[in-house]
Formats: structure tokens, C-alpha cells, sequence
């Protein structure tokens, strides 16, 4: 077993191990101007961003583990200032072996100012989603999916042992997406109007595509062209182990 797979398998043990019998939960509001920066890392536990109307950020959390003691020693350390946000989850010291981390976990439910940017969220054995912001996002899952929808910004999608589904409502400023999974799919919804450069590759497993495409290069785990007139977005997919798709977007919110 090489290495990249012996740390998968020992993610998923943790997760398997999670046995959580005490909670606490944190409510906590804090200021951030309307085109601010959130950063977020988490290990165990689903990640849910969805934006609202409001110049602040309302952070729901909910603390788990085996017991009492274990409980107190589980740490969220935010780093709040106006115009950045920056939440991480501590595990305790004493834990020599980092999978015991299993016996932990914290979820987080953000409310954020719809035209920030997630400069870096990145979750481990945890599900990850976002809805409505309009700023760059960079999201990293291992052992977990990646749902995000009402997009507007640049975004980074990255997964291990995880789909990943983007739904962009327009690409108007957008310079760069790009998605890439390891041992699952991945699925970009853009608007009827798209336009951009498309690169998809998949290492094993197949790729299709409902815009009409200037082909430069394609075979069945390889496509290389332009969407629409080509003056947009260059758009990248990539995966091992797992198809690609790139779909058109219903004024409903996709398919």
C-alpha cells in the first residue's frame, strides 16, 4: 500500500471510530465588511456556508466526543477582524496519534455576507456546502463531497473519496474553475450563455458535455475545446477513477 492510500485508509478509520456521546454547541456573530475573507479547517464533522443579506457572519457549531473531559479539550480557535474570518478546529495536544481524531468531531453552519470570498476551506471525513456566494472560493475535501451552488466568483474544487457538483449562476468576470477529484465525479452546471475554454480529463472514466464545443482534442477520457465563442472562463476537469460532466444550468438551479 503506498503512502497516498494508507492516509485515505486511515481517514476513514477515523471516521468510522467516531463514537461522540457529549455535546456542546457555540453560537457566536461577528462583523465582516460585504467583500471579506473567510478561511475554515475542519476535521470530522459537515461544513454548510450559505450566504444572506447581512454584513456579518452568524457561526452555529456543535462540539462531539467520547466524553466530558475529551469535550473540554476540543477547541475552536476564530481569529475574527473586519475584513477577515478565520475559524479552525484544535484537537488536543496529548493525541499523539492524529487519527484519533475520530473520537471528535465539530459541524459548522456559517451564515456569511453573500460577496465574500471562502479563500480556503478545507475539511476532512466532513461533507462540504455552499450556497449563494459570489466571491472566489477554494474548497478541499478528503473523505467528503462537495455541493455548491449560486456561484459567481473563481473556484477551486478539490476532492479525495468524494464527488464534487458546482452550480454557477453566471460567469461574467469569472477568469478561472477548475475541479479535480480523486476516486469520484464531478459536475459543473454553467449558464445557457456559457462561453470559455474547457479542458477535461479523467484518468478512468468518462466525460460528456451538453454545450456545443469547438473541438481541438477529444477521446473518450480526454476533451480539449471551446464553449460558445471561447471569451471566458478557462474551465479545467479533472479525476481518477470517477466521470466528468459538464452540464447546462436550468433557470431552476440545475438537473
Amino acid at each position: 500500500m503506498n503512502n497516498s492510500l494508507r492516509l485515505v485508509s486511515l481517514l476513514a478509520l477515523a471516521a468510522a471510530a467516531l463514537d461522540a456521546r457529549v455535546t456542546e454547541k457555540f453560537t457566536e456573530t461577528f462583523g465582516l465588511n460585504p467583500n471579506g475573507v473567510i478561511r475554515l479547517e475542519n476535521v470530522n464533522g459537515d461544513v454548510e456556508i450559505v450566504a444572506w443579506d447581512k454584513n456579518e457572519v452568524s457561526l452555529e457549531a456543535e462540539k462531539r466526543a467520547s466524553n466530558d473531559d475529551d469535550l473540554k479539550k476540543l477547541e475552536i480557535q476564530i481569529d475574527a477582524k473586519p475584513d477577515r474570518l478565520a475559524i479552525k478546529t484544535v484537537y488536543p495536544k496529548s493525541m499523539k496519534r492524529w487519527f484519533n481524531h475520530g473520537h471528535f468531531s465539530v459541524t459548522y453552519k456559517l451564515r456569511v455576507p453573500a460577496g465574500v470570498s471562502l479563500e480556503k476551506v478545507d475539511v476532512v471525513n466532513s461533507d462540504l456546502t455552499v450556497e449563494g456566494v459570489r466571491g472566489n472560493v477554494d474548497l478541499d475535501t478528503v473523505n467528503g463531497s462537495i455541493r455548491a451552488k449560486g456561484l459567481r466568483g473563481e473556484g477551486r474544487f478539490d476532492t479525495v473519496n468524494g464527488s464534487i457538483r458546482a452550480d454557477y449562476d453566471s460567469l461574467d468576470g469569472v477568469k478561472k474553475i477548475s475541479l479535480d477529484t480523486v476516486n469520484g465525479s464531478a459536475t459543473l452546471y454553467l449558464p445557457p450563455d456559457a462561453a470559455g475554454s474547457l479542458v477535461a480529463d479523467s484518468v478512468n472514466g468518462s466525460i460528456s458535455c451538453d454545450f456545443p464545443i469547438k473541438l481541438e482534442r477529444s477521446s473518450r477520457t480526454y476533451l480539449r475545446g471551446k464553449i460558445g465563442k471561447g471569451e471566458g472562463p478557462s474551465i479545467r476537469l479533472d479525476s481518477v477513477n470517477g466521470g466528468l460532466k459538464i452540464r447546462e444550468r436550468e433557470t431552476t438551479g440545475g438537473k
